[in-house]
């Protein structure tokens, strides 16, 4: 009889140990599965814009749904309130199209690396200009940048 309950004890034992590996296998696809489908959205996804504040520090006002799924949110709620200098990957970068627009108004077709929600890094093509306030002595208010995604490091 000892043996009949070892033997049981033994199977239930080798039926916890496969449920569980099957339950680690099936996270492992998942985790995989949101990473293509991330990726295939975002190739599909390839333009996009967003507005914010002329400052070294702006504040993110604006930023259409292309936009924010290209940056890795999933709405553009998740991103409006960011301070710009955050997405990019470089800080100098996003000080050079600053003083960039305050020289010449706009830039356009300026290369610049970005970071992702998860510090993903990635390339994009970028034209911006300057908005400035009719109303208050032509004093830069905003940024209005549309951009496409370049490619990934």
């Amino acid at each position: 009889m000892s043996n009949a309950i070892l033997s049981t004890k033994e199977k239930v034992k080798n039926q916890k140990e496969l449920s569980m590996n099957n339950a680690i296998l099936s996270t492992e696809e998942r985790v995989k599965n949101q990473g293509v489908k991330q990726d295939v959205a975002t190739k599909a996804t390839k333009k996009g814009w967003f507005e914010y504040e002329s400052s070294y520090d702006g504040v993110l006002l604006n930023i259409d749904i292309e936009g924010a799924r290209l940056l890795g949110f999933t709405s553009p709620d998740e991103v409006i309130g960011k301070k710009i200098n955050e997405l990019y990957a470089h800080p100098y970068d996003h000080e050079k199209t600053l003083s960039m627009l305050i020289r010449d108004g706009k830039v356009n077709v300026f290369f610049t690396l970005m970071k992702g929600r998860e510090d993903k890094l990635f390339y994009i093509k970028q034209n911006s200009k300057l908005i400035v306030d009719d109303h208050y002595y032509h004093l830069p208010s905003k940024v209005q940048s549309s951009f496409e995604f370049f490619q990934y490091i």
